[in-house]
């Protein structure tokens, strides 16, 4: 093999180039302007099936299709050209029929690449589901070209004569390129204009390998919405892909829409290729609170999110982790000092009702769910925990029998000694049954 020169992926969180300069600051989240029209775009029947053993079947997807559209998720990718016309095609069109009669509020998107068989067949998708659209995209980065024996100017051709195809049918495009994150300044303003004199009226930037940082992500976001700008064209919506492999998922997708993104892409709990994208539960988490604290309405169902993120994790085989963002102890503790501090919020509770206050006592209630957490467990579906362990008090006791619906009163000085001992001889957290065998003698 003759020697080649390895090209330099562009690095947007350092390198320096005069079309986009360094920011000297960035904002530290969106205003409540950005996160009143935020919106997510889930991934969880495309990208986040590419990080799992097996494909659920359609009528396991069409459950979950209909949980995301009772959660508030009004758009849903629901499958990429698989290359041929095999099982996968077959499944991701009965995707689609199905879909169209069952939940007609949510908006299908394909994925496609620059290939006549490619359009083809978003043309049979198309026909089945007319509201449908596609993510037309290329690689775009310096090393994807090198490997695939691309230069740019086949990647612009090929990119303006699919946008301008898909079109023609019909079919809103989502422009796209793959390693957004690793493509120059100079690049990205071609490939942009290029898409937009397609006729895309999306545009998608991807942080194919999750290689990003929040400064880097607001810079190339901002850049791009200036340059979408400067085109004429501020009505085209510019959209955030992002994947979690060095763990920015999060912060890139505040200062994507801080930078002028309108909607940030999402699978249930994270999950895909190798890392995972960024999180359905973190994303929505975190816009809720923002939408809250400027007085807006929540643009999701919020009591429905575990119920939907469960099912999600059962679908696709991925168990729940013991901690992290709604984790299996997310709302559980087993600790003396916590368990104290809610036990004592439930007491002041009880007081303003015996006080006949019953507003103080519905804040005291909300209190005692988040005296030691962020997330109220009401708020997305879920209820507190409590059990016992070595690292329990009395008051670790009490709460959980409060928690079983009696009478923290009732309980004898025994009986508390009892769990605590037990929890002790143990060396661990008590399981439920466990906890209720000391309870129920009290």
């Amino acid at each position: 093999m003759d020697s080649v020169d390895i090209p330099v992926n562009f690095n947007w969180n350092r390198d320096e180039d005069p079309l986009s300069p360094l920011p000297a600051q960035i904002p530290g989240e969106p205003s409540p302007e950005q996160v009143a029209g935020a919106q997510v775009l889930s991934e969880c029947l495309r990208d986040g099936l590419q990080g799992i053993p097996g494909y659920p079947t359609v009528d396991e997807m069409m459950r979950y299709l209909h949980l995301l559209d009772g959660f508030g998720v009004k758009y849903a990718t629901v499958g990429i050209y698989p290359g041929d016309k095999g099982r996968l095609s077959g499944i991701m069109k009965d995707l689609l029929r199905r879909m169209k009669d069952e939940v007609p509020d949510v908006v299908p998107s394909v994925l496609s690449m620059c290939t006549e068989d490619s359009l083809q067949w978003t043309a049979e998708c198309k026909a089945i589901h007319p509201a449908l659209e596609s993510v037309v995209f290329m690689g775009t980065a310096p090393s994807r070209r090198l490997v695939q024996g691309w230069d740019l100017d086949f990647i612009l051709d090929r990119l303006d004569t699919f946008i301008r195809k898909t079109v023609e049918l019909g079919v809103p495009v989502i422009a796209g390129t793959e390693h957004t994150t690793q493509t120059s300044p100079e690049d990205l303003r071609a490939i942009v204009r290029t898409q937009i004199e397609a006729g895309a009226s999306t545009v998608v930037l991807a942080d194919t390998i999750g290689i990003i940082r929040p400064l880097g992500t607001y810079r190339i976001v901002r850049f791009v919405r200036d340059e979408l700008d400067a085109l004429g064209v501020p009505d085209v919506q510019l959209d955030w892909h992002g994947h979690r492999d060095t763990g920015n998922a999060l912060g890139n997708a505040m200062m994507a829409v801080a930078g002028g993104a309108k909607r940030i892409h999402v699978v249930a709990r994270g999950v895909g290729e190798r890392s995972g994208n960024a999180s359905l539960e973190e994303t929505v988490l975190n816009l809720a609170a923002m939408q809250q604290e400027a007085g807006l309405p929540v643009s999701w169902e919020m009591p429905r999110l575990l119920e939907l993120i469960t099912y999600y994790q059962d679908m696709v085989g991925v168990p729940t982790a013991e901690h992290g963002v709604l984790g299996k102890r997310f709302s559980h503790t087993s600790s003396g000092i916590h368990s104290d501090a809610i036990l004592k919020a439930h007491a002041l509770a009880e007081k303003a009702h015996n006080e006949g206050n019953p507003e103080l006592e519905a804040q005291l209630v909300d209190m005692a769910r988040t005296v030691y957490s962020a997330i109220d467990p009401a708020f997305v579906g879920g209820t507190q925990s409590v059990t016992v362990s070595p690292w329990s008090g009395q008051s670790t006791v009490r709460l959980a029998h409060l928690h079983s619906g009696r009478d923290p009163r009732e309980l004898s000085a025994e009986t508390i000694e009892k769990a605590l001992a037990l929890a002790n001889q143990l060396r661990r957290e008590l399981t439920p049954d466990e906890l209720e065998e000391c309870l129920a003698k009290a």
